[in-house]
């Protein structure tokens, strides 16, 4: 059977409509259109995560990943044009906060660029007013926006998403004074930016500091999805939606044809013990002590 251009648009906006990994798989040609996509479970299942979000299944997600592993595309670039465009949710707002301004700015102009793309703009025609479309903030015809700020200027706007994203950088998490500063941001400006009680936080960082924000927000209940470069068995926790690290070996790694061994290993030779264990295992304390190396006791 011949299908008409009309009918190939509908399959693709209720693909794209009942899966946020369809749809950032489809959007990824805009976005880098010079890089093959490489695609894995571990994005699969930042993308459910997300999902459940935008259901109202969750509306405090905590999600720590290792560097390069498409966090800030997926959460601060795809996730809210999915929802403005296949999810039909145009009057949502979004705070999109990182340690730089700069890297805010750059994941608000990648987001705009894909909503304002022909191929998004032929299948979700969303549009954005003239009046208000700059850089650090643009909005629709539907009242909704996405404003970019750094993480510790989180002062003004108000939003139904709040989406932080590496609130620290590696000096700032071995700064006690700015790391002091980031936490005392997160618990006293973070509250009072969302509109009401249901709106969403989400973080997604890599550990950098046993006392930095995923710590706090850990304390404070977060949902909390881990998914370390190699896999930890004494560390592996399911989450509340029915999702676990679908590794069952230790030492397995998250993502090999992203990271293949030699590559993972060369960055364990680099970055040393401390950097390892939260950047890449996300737990900022290493395995058998750091300072002091358990088997160096005998008893």
């Amino acid at each position: 059977m011949q299908l008409s251009p009309a009918d190939v648009q509908a399959i693709e906006r209720e693909l794209c409509r009942r899966s946020l990994v369809h749809f950032a798989q489809r959007a990824w040609h805009i976005l880098e259109p010079s890089t093959p996509l490489k695609w894995g479970w571990a994005l699969d299942a930042i993308c459910q995560h997300l999902e459940a979000v935008t259901s109202g299944d969750i509306r405090r997600l905590l999600m720590n990943v290792p560097p390069g592993s498409m966090k800030s595309l997926l959460t601060s670039v795809i996730w809210p044009a999915w929802e403005w465009g296949p999810r039909a949710m145009q009057e949502m707002r979004y705070l999109g906060t990182a340690h730089k301004q700069d890297l805010a700015i750059r994941d608000n102009l990648k987001c705009r660029r894909l909503i304002q793309s022909q191929w998004y703009q032929a299948l979700w025609p969303v549009v954005l007013t003239g009046d208000q479309n700059a850089k650090t903030k643009f909005e629709n015809i539907s009242t909704g926006f996405r404003e970019a700020m750094a993480f510790d200027s989180m002062t003004g706007s108000r939003g139904d998403r709040v989406i932080i994203d590496d609130p620290h950088s590696v000096d700032d998490a071995n700064s006690p004074t700015k790391l002091k500063s980031g936490i005392t941001t997160f618990r006293e400006a973070l509250p009072s930016r969302v509109n009401n009680d249901q709106s969403a936080i989400v973080i997604i960082m890599q550990r950098l500091n046993q006392g930095d924000v995923s710590a706090v927000a850990l304390d404070l209940g977060y949902e909390h999805l881990c998914i370390p470069m190699r896999y930890e068995s004494a560390h592996a926790t399911p989450t509340s939606i029915g999702w676990s690290d679908p590794r069952t070996i230790d030492g397995d790694l998250m993502f090999p044809d992203r990271f293949p061994e030699s590559q993972v290993a060369e960055l364990e030779q680099s970055l040393g013990t401390y950097a390892v264990a939260g950047q890449l295992q996300q737990r900022p304390s290493p395995l058998g002590g750091g300072l002091f190396r358990d088997h160096w006791w005998r008893y």
